[in-house]
């Protein structure tokens, strides 16, 4: 397909005519795309780019060519990328670049198609019509390295050189070429429309699901036929025998469609049952009661009644789903979605997920993608790429980017422009709580609070401290305005009351004056400013309706968020479907609440729910199941955990060590050796299991010391990792590279690899200029010579000519290597541990990368703001978490609790439980959420003040709510950590290993009197 010009007359015309002859003589029509003049627009709106020939073959990939009309006396010099022009429309450019540049654009916007990423081949040419070979030898533009060898006037005259010369040079490779497919794919992208016939049209919709029940080998003879044509168009299977049956030999692509799940086979009890279930085909969950699903249970013990009723629930239906350890919750979220997709024809546009991390988001949507792709291997029909290709349409996003979606949508309604950004408003809140506290003191005097002996800095960060619970726990303003602070007794801790009086009554005015002068918000903003819109109808309904909305670890959703729900369904006619575990709710910390799945039914009252549990495991062994049951018993009884008898976890896995598979001793160096010489294969797994970072260093040096390769998969630690401060080191230096210390740092990065001993600078007497110079002239002026690019190049596009032209990941091993060799001075170090952390770097790296997209896709990015933004990341964020690295690269990982959650390991330690949990002492507590606060009485505040000199307490204040407040806090904290330990232990597929003290030993409030209390010590539990 051929698409000319419509131009008739323009400058350079003549010259692109004759390069587009000579290219569509050269492909075959039936095999490529081709634009003379093909329009690209910036996202931002801010201006276009303009492909004089734009090229889609099957064969070549994407081809952009810049054509330039001018004779070879028209070109005065050529420098780098910028050429020099002499009686021409411009007197320099830089063709090639341009030509590449447009080529990224435009592949950029190509692979946001799942389908299309990685499978173009990239070419950018300049095409020099009226220039020959010759001409450009003679003026000694072929001698030059960085200049690409053009399209010259012979290779457009001559068929196979041309087709040659374009075969030869390109900026990917890819295996294959491009499919029908892909090009169809691509033509719908490039805005071609397609005739009728030519459309790619859903086929007819077919059964998500057939359950057949059969007796005999004979039934499934009966049902074969029917059973292979469901398979052929997609329709899950699930087929329960009394008897033994060899399907293998009756079904085309067997093992496919059984690793795939689409083929489930169930075989009845060993010896049979009473009151056999009559043989029979039900489709899509039709007329399959909880009578029959309870006595499929019964008869098939494999079969996942729980999971199918999930599954099969009529469209319309809200669903709470409880969802134990390890029990396919991402599996029966995904055979939803399909139910709705192919059972109600629900467009994936309309359906919304909600998880709890960019990692589970990332993960959700390549699970969907995978799956399309795999039935459409499996069935051939075109329907299920459309709908591989539509996973991007669909919102799935964590709750602070579902909650910031709605904010652009309605922030005209609270003050805020469309474009809302994101800031942390440290430094404002600082001062504005000084300003406040002169402001208080400017009409009072100040004997006072001089004589309670706090110091300004410290009551400064203790006031901001609070203001950042109140944000993090949902409060409105309005709410802060009126909080409950309780009494207090002496005059000093009256005058403390009263300035915190002030303070929050006033603070939040200011600082929303601050933020919509500059049009931005918190993170905590995201979720407690959708108070601004839940309770209004008219506010809402600005928003789409109808939609299917999942939240996975819904446990973890605090009040706000339910809030938000509840309005969604009431206003918008949301179906809800929500899955979580309440044994699983570790993130009160963070504001959540584990009592969720009741304030939902509250909030939500009217609405009926179908709720389901599920209890079949499908990573633990039956019998550290069965070992762990009575520890999660004894916590139920003393009300630290919620465990009914539908929360009990059921196992078909055997175990590899049923006898040997808990240990619990006061040591872990000598059981870790043994473990890790007795893991069944390499891909098996041990988990070291902690509370804290600091735990882990424990853990790590221990490793290290002894040899042993690591993993670690700690909280927070991603703006502090090496890979974002060696890319925070190059910015500063192409910023600052006049300054000898930021250009020695961003030269020692990995990006240069540079080691500049400080030695050889002392000569210099502290002089930068001479210092700058010496340095430059020893590494060809490298850095200022990228820093000049910034002229005219986007800040990322510098960087990521530094990474290619540097190497940056091909000197990566060596790099680590050194370093980690430093560490362990100058010992070489293990193998395995460079490649971990050459792994962890560039996957780090990568997550940046996306980040910074993430950050800056709205708007235009300038060095600095890009630079001043990654400086409040380091400084400030501490939840952002590294990616997790693929479970087979090490055979040992070193991991917080709460980052291993949703992850699983042949073996568990439990290295350190006798750390006390409550060991820094809380100086306030804001009250929970309750039904009482919701109708209106204002929400309690407690609060205490020590004065210390050096480490001696030598005076203390508090308010009346102090105390009680605490009391409430002790409690729910010890509940938090036996979800945590059950959390831990859950993790375990085949074994555990607890280390604890003597049972005197344990006096403080830490893992090991939980598990005291649990029975860990009784007899018959396994331990030893």
């Amino acid at each position: 397909m051929f698409v000319p010009t419509t131009l008739k007359k323009a400058p350079g015309l003549d010259a692109e005519l004759c390069v587009w002859n000579a290219i569509t003589k050269t492909v075959d029509p039936n095999e490529t795309i081709a634009f003379h003049h093909y329009p690209m627009f910036f996202e931002n709106s801010s201006g276009r780019r303009e492909i004089d020939i734009l090229i889609v073959n099957q064969d070549l990939g994407v081809c952009v060519i810049e054509v330039k009309g001018i004779t070879i006396n028209q070109i005065n010099s050529i420098n780098g990328h910028e050429w020099s022009y002499t009686n021409f429309y411009e007197d320099k450019g830089g063709p090639y670049q341009q030509a590449e540049s447009q080529l990224h654009m435009l592949c950029k916007h190509l692979e946001k198609n799942p389908l299309l990423y990685g499978r173009l081949c990239k070419r950018a040419f300049v095409a020099l019509p009226n220039i020959t070979q010759e001409q450009w030898r003679q003026k000694g533009f072929h001698e030059l390295i960085h200049t690409p060898l053009p399209l010259f006037k012979e290779d457009l005259e001559d068929k196979s050189r041309l087709i040659k010369k374009m075969q030869t040079f390109k900026l990917s490779k890819v295996k294959e070429p491009l499919s029908d497919f892909d090009m169809e794919k691509i033509k719908q992208h490039l805005g071609i429309q397609e005739t009728k016939h030519q459309q790619i049209t859903l086929q007819k919709q077919l059964p998500f699901s057939r359950l057949y029940i059969v007796q005999s080998s004979g039934d499934f003879q009966g049902y074969k036929e029917e059973i292979m044509k469901a398979l052929k168009s997609g329709t899950k299977i699930y087929l329960l025998s009394y008897t033994d049956l060899d399907v293998s030999q009756h079904i085309e692509h067997y093992s496919k469609h059984v690793e795939s799940f689409q083929l489930n086979l169930y075989k009845g009890k060993a010896g049979g049952v009473s009151n056999r279930i009559s043989t029979g085909c039900y489709v899509d969950g039709e007329d399959v009661s909880e009578e029959l699903l309870d006595q499929l249970g019964l008869h098939f013990p494999a079969f996942n009644k729980g999971q199918f009723k999930a599954i099969h629930q009529p469209v319309d239906n809200h669903q709470i789903i409880t969802a134990g350890a390890g029990t396919g919750k991402t599996h029966v979220m995904i055979d939803r979605i399909l139910f709705l997709l192919m059972n109600g024809g629900v467009p994936l546009k309309l359906i919304t997920m909600i998880t709890f991390t960019n990692a589970s988001t990332n993960e959700m949507k390549k699970r969907l993608e995978e799956k399309f792709i795999l039935l459409f291997k499996l069935t051939k029909r075109a329907q299920f790429l459309s709908f591989a290709e539509e996973v991007k349409d669909m919102q799935i996003s964590t709750i602070h980017s579902f909650a910031s979606s709605i904010l652009k949508q309605l922030a005209h309604e609270i003050g805020y422009g469309q474009n809302v950004g994101l800031r942390s408003f440290k430094f404002n809140k600082t001062l504005l709580i000084q300003e406040l506290l002169d402001e208080f003191f400017s009409s009072r005097p100040a004997d006072q609070f001089l004589k309670t002996k706090i110091e300004d800095y410290d009551f400064i960060n203790l006031v901001y401290d609070m203001w950042e619970e109140m944000e993090k726990k949902g409060l409105s303003a309005e709410e802060i305005k009126n909080i409950d602070w309780g009494t207090v007794g002496q005059k000093e801790e009256q005058i403390i009351q009263a300035l915190l009086k002030y303070i929050f009554s006033h603070c939040e005015d200011r600082i929303d004056e601050i933020k919509r002068a500059e049009n931005a918000i918190t993170m905590g903003d995201l979720i407690r400013k959708l108070k601004s819109f839940t309770s209004d109808p008219e506010k809402m309904k600005q928003l789409s309706s109808g939609h299917f909305i999942f939240v996975d670890e819904f446990q973890d959703s605090d009040a706000v968020q339910i809030e938000l729900l509840a309005s969604l369904q009431k206003f918008l006619q949301y179906r809800l479907f929500v899955v979580g575990d309440i044994k699983q709710a570790i993130y009160r910390f963070r504001g959540a609440d584990y009592k969720s799945f009741r304030e939902l039914q509250d909030v939500t009252h009217g609405v009926r729910y179908t709720e389901t549990e599920l209890q079949i495991n499908y990573r633990s062994s039956s019998s550290i199941l069965e070992k762990m049951h009575p520890l999660f018993e004894k916590w139920d009884k003393k009300g630290w955990l919620t465990y009914k008898q539908t929360d009990r976890l059921i196992s078909n896995k055997v175990s590899d060590c049923p006898n040997d598979d808990w240990h619990v001793s006061s040591k872990y160096e000598e059981d870790f050796k043994k473990a890790l010489k007795s893991l069944p294969t390499k891909k098996d797994k041990i988990a070291f299991i902690v509370r804290t970072n600091g735990h882990a260093k424990k853990i790590k040096d221990y490793c290290v010391l002894n040899n042993i390769p690591t993993s670690e998969n700690l909280d927070g630690t991603f703006f502090i990792s090496p890979t974002v401060l060696h890319f925070k080191a190059l910015l500063d230096g192409l910023l600052y590279s006049h300054e000898p210390k930021f250009l020695v740092n961003a030269l020692e990065t990995p990006y240069f690899g540079l080691n500049i001993p400080y030695q050889v600078l002392l000569p210099f007497g502290g002089n930068k200029e001479r210092m700058v110079s010496f340095i430059n002239s020893r590494t060809d002026n490298d850095l200022p010579n990228y820093a000049l690019l910034l002229r005219t190049l986007a800040p990322m596009t510098v960087i990521q000519k530094i990474i290619q032209d540097k190497q940056l990941f091909a000197r990566l091993p060596k790099y680590m290597e050194m370093h980690l060799s430093q560490q362990k001075d100058g010992e070489e170090p293990v193998k395995e541990d460079v490649e971990l952390a050459v792994l962890r770097y560039e996957k780090n790296l990568q997550h940046l990368m996306i980040l910074i997209e993430r950050q800056f896709s709205t708007k235009h990015v300038t060095l600095q703001g890009l630079r001043d933004w990654l400086q409040l990341q380091i400084s400030t964020n501490r939840t952002e978490n590294e990616p997790i690295l693929e479970q087979n690269k090490a055979q040992v990982e070193i991991t917080t609790v709460h980052r291993s959650k949703g992850l699983e390991y042949h073996t568990v330690f439990l290295p350190i439980t006798y750390s006390p949990f409550n060991a820094v002492e809380q100086k306030y507590f804001l009250e929970e959420a309750s039904e009482e606060n919701k109708k209106g009485l204002k929400r309690k505040f407690g609060w205490k003040v020590k004065v210390k000199k050096g480490s001696k307490v030598t005076r203390e204040y508090q308010n009346s709510y102090f105390d009680s407040l605490k009391v409430y806090e002790d409690q729910e904290q010890l509940k938090e950590e036996t979800r945590l330990l059950y959390v831990a232990l859950t993790r375990a597929k085949q074994r555990v290993y607890i280390t604890m003290p003597k049972p005197h030993q344990i006096k403080n409030e830490c893992w090991a009197l939980i598990l005291k209390e649990g029975g860990i010590f009784e007899k018959g539990e396994g331990s030893r």
